[in-house]
C-alpha cells in the first residue's frame, strides 16, 4: 500500500497543491513531423472509410442492376413452376451435401474460405430462382403454389444461415485443432505409404 502511495506521489507535485505537473512544451523543431503524422493518420482513416463506403455502394448498385435486368416477367405457368421446384430442390440437396461434406473436405488450403465463397454464390442462385419464379409476387395464377415455394425458400435460407453460423463458430473455436488433425493424418498416411 505504501509503495502505491509513493508511486502516485511521484506523479503529483506537492508544491502545486497536489495537482499533476504540467506537460513540458513540445519541441518546435518537430512540429512539421507531428503535423505530417497527424495528416497521414487522418488521411489513412479517410481512405479506409472511403473504400468501405464505395464497396457497399457498388454492392448495392450491382444488386439493383441485376434485379432490373431480370425485369418484371409474367407470372410462371404450371410447367415453369415445376422447373422452379426442381431448381429449389436441387439447391436444397446441394446445400445439405455441402454442409455434411465440409468435415471430410477439411484438408484443403482454406476450406472455410471455400465455404464462404460457395455460400455467397448459393444465396445469389436462390435469389435468382425466387426472382425468376415470382415467389414474392402477390396473387395471380398459382399463388398458392408460389406461396408454398416461397415458404420453402425461406426455410432453406434459415437453414443455410444456421449452417453458416455453425461453420463460422467452428472456424473461430476449433479451426486450429482441425488443421492440426488433418496435417497429422496426412503425415501418417505418408509414413504408412513409405515405411522405413
Amino acid at each position: 500500500m505504501q509503495s502505491s502511495i509513493s508511486f502516485l506521489k511521484s506523479f503529483t507535485d506537492v508544491r502545486a497543491g497536489g495537482r499533476l505537473r504540467a506537460v513540458p512544451p513540445r519541441d518546435a523543431r518537430y512540429r512539421p513531423y507531428r503535423f505530417a503524422a497527424w495528416v497521414f493518420y487522418f488521411g489513412a482513416i479517410v481512405v479506409l472509410v472511403g473504400l468501405f463506403v464505395t464497396s457497399v455502394v457498388r454492392n448495392l448498385a450491382n444488386r439493383t442492376r441485376h434485379r432490373d435486368q431480370t425485369g418484371e416477367s409474367a407470372l410462371p405457368t404450371r410447367t415453369s413452376l415445376r422447373v422452379c421446384m426442381d431448381d429449389l430442390d436441387g439447391l436444397y440437396r446441394e446445400q445439405n451435401e455441402r454442409a455434411w461434406a465440409l468435415g471430410s473436405r477439411f484438408e484443403g488450403q482454406d476450406p472455410l474460405g471455400s465455404w464462404t465463397e460457395w455460400a455467397q454464390r448459393w444465396e445469389e442462385r436462390l435469389d435468382d430462382v425466387a426472382d425468376r419464379c415470382g415467389l414474392d409476387a402477390p396473387g395471380g395464377e398459382w399463388a398458392g403454389a408460389r406461396a408454398d415455394m416461397a415458404a420453402a425458400r425461406d426455410a432453406m435460407l434459415a437453414l443455410h444461415r444456421a449452417y453458416a453460423a455453425q461453420v463460422n463458430r467452428f472456424a473461430q473455436e476449433n479451426a486450429d485443432l482441425a488443421r492440426a488433425a488433418a496435417e497429422a493424418m496426412a503425415h501418417a498416411r505418408e509414413a504408412a505409404a513409405h515405411p522405413r
